[in-house]
């Protein structure tokens, strides 16, 4: 006679946090003595749930409304993912005195704007009344001087916000002379980010990109350069902060007014949904993988055919614009308020291929069997067909396109990306080699695969 399951009893008297999505509250999150993380959510919640998988009121695929709590596991990988890696997450921990592993606490301080629809609040704390700062754009440009790094944390811990990866980044509501910091738990507009020195032309190299998957067709937010193009101490000319339009915020009336209602709209990043912490955005640490994509998008995208088509497009065009960094947390569903799910539109898109410190760089999924550029062969191509389940002239003809079209665009968009930036940079030139040399490997392999 087999053994009965252990239930983990979870002490949830002590919350930490209340969850709110889209504005209603939804549960709290807590931790125990042994600081395992725990989810929960509402007891009326639960009456109102109609326990699909497309339930609106679910805060994840990976967390559907039940009555029981959820233990560390689960709760991690939804709520982890909401916060920023690396050095930046250091800096946060450090000057609120908390262990970069404390979630809870974290959350706590800056969860009240974050991806998506939800917010978070310490429980039991009186609430100030959503509100805005103005800023210049000096001033703004002054937050991301990298000698003040605290400046740019200080600026998070005010507005209460978090955007999660490892760049630098603030969210802020575009004004119509500049910006505003959200306070208290406002909505905001854009994302702000700043590019590292260690590598020259990023903000060109990414609005470059976006403007490239464009010409397929691709959805893509509107971002342009912003703030002062140096000289920087290397001697250098070029803009280092980018704006990017969030495409889980929409504004209704004069977007520019600060007192024009702003509509959260939820997301999961494919960690997310399939239930991984950040350290394991890649495939290569058992993160997400291209099959698992397509495999997500068929059960449950509302409109699977298309996303599956751009999902296709996009795998084919990050190989194509030697961008190696295309992981788990780089692709997301947005979620709309009947619970239905599409692909959002792409973003953080860069190629990390023509920067001497990530050649040779692997996939952050492989593409077919192939982990590198440098190991494609013509039989990823039927590999890739039987990842997405379609058939290969279905992706022999998304790779025609792709290189068709991103060969006969990228000197075009280089130049008018500089054009717009005012600025000439090498890294654009790096790019366009590379999307020309890549076009033709890929061509090859339709050739060779046809023969």
């Amino acid at each position: 006679m087999p053994k009965a399951r252990r239930v983990t009893r979870i002490d949830t008297s002590t919350p930490k946090l209340d969850v709110e999505l889209r504005g209603r509250a939804l549960g709290t999150v807590g931790a125990s003595e042994s600081s395992d993380v725990w989810y929960q959510y509402r007891s009326e919640i639960v009456a109102s749930s109609n326990g699909g998988r497309f339930d609106p009121l679910a805060l994840s695929v990976q967390l559907p409304v039940v009555p029981t709590p959820y233990g560390h596991r689960a709760t991690l990988a939804f709520f982890d993912n909401l916060l920023l890696e690396s050095d930046t997450r250091t800096e946060l921990a450090m000057l609120e005195r908390r262990d970069p592993s404390d979630v809870a606490g974290l959350l706590g301080r800056v969860g009240a704007e974050c991806a998506g629809a939800a917010s978070l609040f310490p429980t039991a704390t009186p609430r100030a009344a959503p509100a805005y700062r103005v800023l210049s754009v000096p001033e703004v440009d002054a937050l991301f001087d990298e000698r003040f790094a605290h400046r740019l944390t200080d600026a998070m811990l005010e507005g209460q916000q978090v955007m999660s990866g490892a760049q630098r980044k603030l969210v802020l509501r575009r004004t119509a002379d500049g910006w505003a910091l959200p306070q208290h738990g406002a909505a905001s507009t854009h994302i702000l980010k700043r590019s590292s020195g260690r590598y020259d032309g990023l903000v060109a190299n990414e609005l470059a990109c976006l403007h490239l998957l464009a010409t397929l067709g691709l959805q893509v937010p509107e971002a342009w350069a912003v703030g002062s193009h140096g000289p920087w101490p290397d001697g250098t000319r070029e803009p280092r902060l980018l704006a990017i339009a969030r495409f889980d915020r929409a504004v209704t009336g004069d977007p520019t007014d600060l007192s024009s209602p702003i509509t959260r709209l939820h997301q999961e990043d494919l960690c997310q949904i399939t239930g991984r912490r950040p350290t394991s955005k890649y495939q290569a640490t058992q993160g997400p993988t291209l099959r698992e994509l397509a495999a997500m998008l068929v059960r449950d995208s509302a409109n699977a055919a298309e996303d599956l088509s751009r999902a296709l497009t996009l795998a084919v065009a990050n190989v194509a614009l030697g961008n190696g960094d295309a992981h788990g947390k780089n692709v997301a569903m947005l979620v709309d308020d009947r619970g239905m799910r599409r692909l959002a539109p792409c973003y953080d898109v860069v190629s990390t291929d023509i920067y001497p410190a990530f050649d040779p760089y692997p996939f952050a999924m492989k593409f077919g069997h192939a982990d590198r550029p440098s190991a494609l062969q013509p039989a990823d191509l039927a590999r890739l067909a039987k990842d997405f389940n379609v058939g290969l002239s279905f992706v022999r003809d998304a790779v025609a396109r792709v290189t068709d079209t991103l060969d006969a665009n990228v000197d075009a968009i280089c130049a008018e990306v500089e054009e717009a930036i005012g600025e000439a940079t090498p890294a654009l030139a790096r790019l366009r080699a590379l999307v020309h040399a890549r076009c033709t490997r890929l061509r090859v392999l339709l050739r060779v695969a046809g023969s």
